[in-house]
């Protein structure tokens, strides 16, 4: 437990110098994006399940369905909250995907790895799975009132996750220097990850004025009624200690850059998603230890 609070403050010690270092010799954040996205964590995703003992198609499809599960409860938490503080547009609409959407990928299958090794980064997974199925259909309907199947279809860490899949069911063994290879290319995906997260956070939110209520009912909802609802629903669906804690940790985590992506393309409110992603992610540096030491009771 105390090695894995120690990777995790280690993670966001990352983040916070790449804030820095932004603007003392500003690097170009999308280029590093692209480098994890299209590389680094598709390898990463590959590489934590090939490494599985066994993958469960029970498990995974339990995982899945939780993950959805969650996210639906969540979403359903904010569209009450806002409808009592009366939104409207393209702000609702941008309330509702940042309260319900996180960064699963950048820095929730790092917080699991550090905290689970490779079978949290495994698990990790499976439920980015059910967090994209989410996005890519109710969360696309919630920006434009339509669905579509397409991004989820292209996405690299979908395309890595059927490879490793494919490659365990078909007992496939990769020779050893693939798989050192793998995990040499493993190791540089986390602080590479949070140089992302760390490299586009914004205080501009502490101006944020009379959208500050709306602001602190976000993130107390993503950090803390997700976490909540994801206990509550794997109890339901009787997961194990180690998918359960996957499960609170991946709801845990802070607002999703995508939620901004979102936002910018469909007309949502895009100053309101950044202060979102930045204000939920600064808090989640005092969050997410006190929910992992939950999680670790």
């Amino acid at each position: 437990m105390e090695i894995a609070v120690e990777n995790i403050l280690a993670m966001y010690a990352i983040m916070l110098a790449a804030y820095g270092l932004q603007r003392i010799a500003p690097f170009s954040v999308k280029a590093v994006n692209d480098l994890v996205f299209h590389f680094f964590l598709p390898v990463t995703v590959f590489n934590a399940i090939v490494k599985m003992p066994a993958v469960q198609p029970k498990g995974f499809l339990l995982v899945t369905i939780a993950s959805i599960a969650i996210l639906l409860a969540t979403y359903f938490s904010a569209k009450g909250v806002s409808r009592l503080l009366n939104m409207s547009s393209g702000f609702r609409r941008t309330f509702l995907l940042g309260s319900t959407y996180g960064n699963h990928a950048f820095l929730g299958i790092p917080v699991a790895y550090a905290f689970l090794g490779d079978s949290g980064s495994a698990w990790s997974v499976f439920f980015l799975i059910g967090s994209y199925l989410f996005l890519y259909s109710i969360g696309y309907f919630i920006m434009t009132g339509r669905g579509t199947p397409a991004g989820f279809i292209k996405n690299p860490l979908v395309v890595s996750t059927g490879l490793g899949l494919l490659v365990v069911f078909l007992g496939v063994e990769l020779p050893d220097a693939a798989m050192k290879s793998l995990s040499l290319v493993n190791q540089g995906t986390f602080p590479l990850s949070m140089m992302v997260v760390g490299g586009g956070l914004s205080l501009k939110f502490f101006g944020f004025g009379r959208k500050i209520f709306p602001t602190v009912s976000a993130v107390f909802i993503k950090l803390f009624v997700g976490p909540a609802a994801a206990y509550l629903i794997c109890l339901l669906l009787a997961l194990d200690r180690v998918q359960t804690a996957v499960c609170i940790l991946q709801a845990a985590m802070p607002t999703g850059v995508l939620v901004t992506v979102f936002s910018v393309k469909y007309e949502g409110d895009d100053a309101f998603s950044n202060a979102l992603v930045s204000s939920s992610t600064l808090a989640s540096i005092a969050t997410v230890p006190l929910i992992l030491w939950g999680v670790g009771q």
